[in-house]
């Protein structure tokens, strides 16, 4: 039996990684491990969240560090330099991006103390979020596209990722209506979802 090529066991390991990551963050999936473990789970869900994640992401990295690859491109000298800049500037953005929300309740650390801080922050649209309305999944994307150096298994890891930020934002926006209601609503009509000044019907 042939075994599959690397860059499908990539292409398919981040797509099993990215519907679980969704799972686990949708409010039914909390709700289920309160009904489970009780109300204390509640306090460390989002700390848990975060760190499965990771968990699980750093073998698929690990595939795209150590699997044997087939280059594809390199981005020449002079533009290297304009790109990696650009990745740089991307980086700061992602940065800011999360200095730009309640830092605390999103990695998991208000909620230590108050169980609901998720669902009582406030609606950020200020900074990058006046641009776009997910900038941390923008910010991602430069740095992903502008790899230095391209192979098929890391262009299936890209590929995989940018669908992720794509469709995975449905189900995350579908929570903060949840949360905000008509204000996010309004907040949707107004700024693009992931792309400045491109807005998706």
């Amino acid at each position: 039996m042939n075994r599959l090529p690397y860059e499908i066991v990539v292409f398919i390991s981040m797509c099993a990684w990215s519907v679980f990551h969704s799972w686990l963050a949708a409010f039914s999936t909390k709700n289920l491990a309160v009904r489970i473990f009780g109300k204390g789970i509640r306090r460390y869900y989002r700390l848990l969240f975060i760190g499965i994640a990771v968990l699980t992401l750093l073998p698929i990295l690990g595939m795209v560090a150590f699997f044997p690859s087939r280059h594809l491109w390199t981005i020449p000298v002079p533009w290297l330099y304009f790109t990696v800049t650009l990745q740089a500037l991307a980086l700061l953005g992602l940065i800011v991006t999360v200095l730009q929300v309640d830092t605390m309740a999103f990695i998991g650390l208000s909620q230590l103390h108050h169980p609901d801080a998720e669902q009582q922050g406030e609606l950020v649209t200020r900074g990058f979020y006046r641009w776009v309305r997910h900038p941390l999944y923008f910010f991602s994307l430069v740095l992903f596209w502008l790899f230095p150096v391209m192979t098929n298994v890391s262009l299936a890891f890209v590929i995989a990722a940018s669908l992720y930020f794509v469709i995975g934002t449905l189900p995350e926006e579908q929570k903060l209506v949840e949360i905000f209601g008509e204000s996010y609503r309004q907040y949707q009509q107004d700024v693009p979802r992931i792309i400045p000044w491109i807005k998706f019907r």
